[in-house]
């Protein structure tokens, strides 16, 4: 066998063993480095044409895959990005519920869907009593504190028998679907209030605070979801006027 066969041969092999730990390597850097070992292979002079023009080929693939890879990374990031921002558009930053623009939306979309398919629909507005002491006695960091045991609280009752959200302030709302009866808006209005009168465990103190909740229901002649809200606003600020820490349901006028 002349010289220049043995040398094609020999670089058919090398060629071969390089492709094979490009497609056996196990981390980026043992691909680069047989990918460095592909770009010197490539520009040795004692190798033909062909064997030339494959090795370029294996290198334009590497560099494709390394292309869609990349771009498959980015795509990851930028939807992890995207549901995090849309995540924190729609959220209560201090506590994790959901905003005053998100419970609207989730209102909306439930009040057409309980009026289209005779669905009952409630809901509980709550306001706390006594926070503002708190707040100015033992500062907005304790305030904010005490709001997120607040939030624990009222998702630990609600559960999955509604929506709760943070209005702003010290006001916050949960929305109860497709209710079996009236009665267990009330039951959930009354687990809250007890709930919410436990002590709260801040650093610089223990604090009791009361609440005050005006519930209203889906009704024929509730022209549209805002008037729910309202509706339950007017029964809890009626609550406070009797004496807080209770709830009040707001009767339709006849």
């Amino acid at each position: 066998m002349d010289k220049k066969k043995q040398n094609h041969i020999k670089n058919i092999k090398e060629l071969n063993k390089i492709v094979s730990d490009i497609i056996t390597a196990n981390s980026n850097d043992t691909e680069m480095e047989a990918g460095q070992k592909l770009f010197v292979y490539s520009i040795q002079q004692d190798i033909d044409e062909e064997l030339r023009a494959l090795a370029e080929n294996i290198a334009m693939l590497m560099i494709q895959k390394e292309g869609r890879e990349l771009h498959l990374e980015f795509m990851d990031e930028d939807l992890k990005k995207t549901s995090h921002d849309l995540y924190t558009a729609k959220h209560d930053p201090l506590t994790g519920l959901a905003n005053r623009g998100l419970f609207y939306e989730i209102l909306d979309a439930e009040f057409a869907v309980s009026r289209e398919k005779g669905k009952k629909l409630a809901l509980i507005l709550l306001d706390l009593d006594k926070f503002k002491p708190v707040n100015d006695t033992y500062g907005h960091d304790a305030g904010d504190a005490l709001l997120s045991q607040v939030a624990l609280r009222i998702k630990d009752v609600t559960g999955d028998y509604g929506i709760a959200a943070r209005l702003g302030g010290d006001e916050f709302v949960v929305l109860l679907t497709d209710l079996q009866n009236e009665k267990d808006a009330y039951t959930i209005a009354q687990r809250v209030l007890l709930s919410l009168k436990k002590p709260y465990q801040l650093d610089s103190a223990t604090v009791f605070i009361d609440s005050s909740i005006g519930i209203s229901f889906l009704e024929k002649t509730t022209q549209g979801p805002r008037f729910l809200v309202k509706n339950a606003d007017l029964a809890m600020y009626e609550a406070k006027k009797t004496g807080r820490g209770r709830y009040v349901v707001h009767i339709k006028k006849q």
